[in-house]
Parts: structure tokens; sequence; C-alpha cells
């Protein structure tokens, strides 16, 4: 697989010299490792991206781009039936191919119709500056495991509308196992920024069959909030709904269907141009089981201190169903320049199970740096290591591996531009 991305990437940048073209694109490559000895496993995972755009192709008004991405592994997977080279994406897009009609040929996400994935082709139709519609087809990757396969058939389409202060988009998606009904659903979003303090935005996706009724059944509803005071404060509610999807015909064991729901409150008052105080308060429900969770938490922010350095401290209080937990949390760091950031954070955490026996206290050490080392090249990376105890020989973690283990997990990612 990876022999073909390779010679497809090869062969368009081959022809480039041929045409008078302006070409501009950007490549990426991402690592991220875990190493766990609780478990004595290591996880190693890559993700390497080519974007590529070519305008004014031949001496004419046009554009075609090409978006690739894939991910590999080299060591253990969550899941087995993960193959080792998975590809996110791979397409070619051409702006205007049939006068207000753009065409993309591949493998994609249906922006518009959030949830939707397909390897075969997409009509966006721009009926003016503002509304358009669109229609995709082809098959579906397996969504198991991400293979091309044709016992997976998908179709769709949507339709919207977008200006500056305000927009609705509205779409319909199915997909298919050898024929029959996998997965299908209703999708509708809609925003609005009536001016520069306030935006909102909602949106709600709608199953059929999801409960083993026929009918339409909200899966995800999201609303949210922001309120903007200039520079001094900003608040931000945010409520939202979900469950677990179902693939109706593909799926060879049972999800839970029972709603969770989620309340949360954000808000952050500036005491001066660089330092501020937050808080949030987010409460969560699940019908499972009729249990409550709550996460409540403050802090406080300054990004100039002495000019180049900055610092952060909070404070989080978490009942999470079966638990409760509180941490605090200390970062700092520096930039010196406008293009060089640093920054090195540590936090402890205190977690007390309804089983006793499996509580637990966690340190976390963390370092990451921005550093953009010209105007094409970008690195970014982070490192975390962490200890966790367990407080009870009679823990069940204790009985599988012992009462303390560390783990550490590296990102690291090299864009490139040009």
């Amino acid at each position: 697989m990876k022999k073909l991305i390779a010679s497809l990437i090869a062969a368009s940048l081959a022809s480039v010299p041929a045409y008078a073209v302006d070409l501009h694109g950007r490549v990426s490559e991402a690592v991220f490792y875990l190493t766990d000895d609780a478990t004595v496993q290591n996880y190693n995972f890559t993700r390497t991206r080519l974007a590529l755009e070519a305008t004014n192709f031949d001496g004419e008004d046009n554009t075609f781009r090409f978006d690739g991405s894939y991910r590999t592994k080299s060591s253990y997977d969550y899941n087995t039936r993960t193959p080792d080279t998975r590809i996110d994406v791979m397409n070619v897009e051409m702006l205007k191919a049939f006068t207000d009609t753009d065409v993309t040929i591949g493998r994609q996400y249906i922006e518009s119709l959030v949830g939707a994935r397909v390897d075969g082709a997409l009509l966006n139709l721009h009926l003016d500056a503002a509304k358009g519609a669109g229609f995709f087809g082809g098959t579906a990757p397996d969504p198991y495991n991400d293979d091309l396969t044709s016992a997976f058939t998908t179709y769709g389409a949507y339709g919207y509308w977008k200006e500056k202060d305000g927009g609705v988009t509205a779409g319909y998606a199915t997909s298919l196992y050898k024929g029959k009904e996998d997965l299908a659903y209703l999708f509708g979003s809609a925003y609005l920024t009536p001016d520069d303090e306030l935006s909102m935005y909602g949106s709600v996706r709608l199953d059929h069959n999801i409960t083993a009724q026929n009918g339409y059944d909200i899966t995800n509803l999201l609303l949210t909030a922001n309120y903007r005071w200039g520079w001094e404060a900003r608040v931000n509610l945010t409520l939202n709904q979900y469950r677990g999807l179902w693939m109706q015909e593909s799926m060879d064991y049972n999800v839970t269907h029972e709603m969770q729901r989620s309340a949360r409150v954000y808000a952050d008052y500036s005491l001066s141009r660089s330092s501020k105080v937050y808080g949030q308060f987010d409460y969560r429900t699940r019908d499972s089981d009729d249990k409550s969770a709550s996460l409540y938490g403050i802090g406080y922010r300054d990004s100039e201190l002495w000019g180049a350095l900055f610092y952060n401290v909070g404070y989080r209080g978490i009942n999470y169903f079966t638990s409760k937990s509180w941490q605090v949390y200390v970062s700092g760091g520096a930039q010196p320049r406008d293009d060089l950031t640093a920054e090195l954070g540590v936090s402890y955490l205190n977690n007390t199970q309804d089983k006793p026996e499996n509580s637990m206290t966690q340190m976390v050490y963390t370092a990451s740096a921005n550093w953009l080392v010209s105007k094409s090249l970008y690195f970014n990376g982070v490192v975390e290591y962490s200890t966790e105890k367990f407080l009870s020989v009679d823990s069940v973690y204790l009985a599988k591996y012992k009462d303390e283990y560390k783990s550490t997990a590296i990102w690291a990612n090299l864009d490139y531009r040009f």
C-alpha cells in the first residue's frame, strides 16, 4: 500500500513540469508512541499526509486538489483486526469541473454531512454564493478495518445555505451491507453570529432503526453558545445528548442504546491584558443506571510574566459515576520569540473508587514545544510521563499486574508547506 501511494504521488509530481501550473502543497508526518509497563506492550503509530493544489493548469482558470492521508502501526494495536496500514483519505478534487459544480473522486469524508464517508464520487453544486447542494455515492470503507470493499455501499445528499451571520445545512446518508440497510440517518446543523459578541451553533443526528424499532431517533444533539464582553470576559454554554451507534447488519455484537446527556458552562474573566481567572462546571447523566457525574474546575492563567514567561495553575473536582477524584495541576513555559514556545507541566490526581481496593494516585509530567522553523517548516511535539499507584493490596490491577506502573507517551509532528 505504501508503494502504491508513493507511486501516485511521484506520478503527480513528475507530470507537473510539462505544463504551466501554480503548485502549492503541504506534507506532514506525525508519530505517536506509547509504552505501558502494566501490560508490557508498546504502541507505535504514524500518520502521513500530502495535500496539493494546482491552479491555472496549462493556462486555464481551474483548480485541482489532491488530498491523501494514511496511518501505519509497527507494533501492537488496540484491535487485532486493525491492518498495518489504513488509508484515511485519498481523493482528487476539481473545482468548477462542470460550470458551478465541484467534483471529488476517491476516498473522502463528506464535510457537510458529519459521519458520512465514501469511496466514490461527490458532486457539490453551487447555486449561488450562499446556497448549494451535494450528492455522493459509491462503495463505503469497511467501518471496522478501513478496507476497500464492495460489501459496503453508500449514498446521500445534502443542501446548505451559508452567510457570514448565519447558515443551515441538512442532509441524508445511508450505508448498505450486502444490499441491506446497515446505517441510515438524517443530519442538520445551523449557526448564528448576529454580532461580534454572540455566536451560536446547533446540530442534530437522527438514526433510522437505532433502537430496533422502525423510525428515527436522536443519536446526537449538540447546542452551544458563546458570548464575549470585549477582551474582558467570555462565557460558553454547551448541551449535548448522545448514544452509541448501531450498524444493523454488519455488527456481530450488541451495543447499549441508552442516552447520555451533558451540560457544561465555562467562563473566564481577564484581570489584565495578560492574566485571567477561569472556571467550569460539567454535569452528566446516563439512562443505563440512572447515575450522574459532575466536574468543576477553577484556575488562573498569566500569559506575560516578565515578558516572555507564562504559567497556568488549577484545580478540578470530579465525581465520575463510580469514582471520585480531585486533581491539581501547574504548568509554565516561555516564548522567547514569536516562532518558538516551550512548556513544562505536572499534575497530581487522587482517585477513590466505589470499590476502595481499586483507588489510586497518579502523577503526570509533560513537556511540549512548538517551533515555526521557517515560513515553510513547522514542528510541534509532546512528551508525557505518568506513574500510577494502587493503594490497596486487594486491587484487581495488583492481582493482574502490579501495584505501581509507569507509562510514557510521545507525539511529534513535522509539517512542510510549499
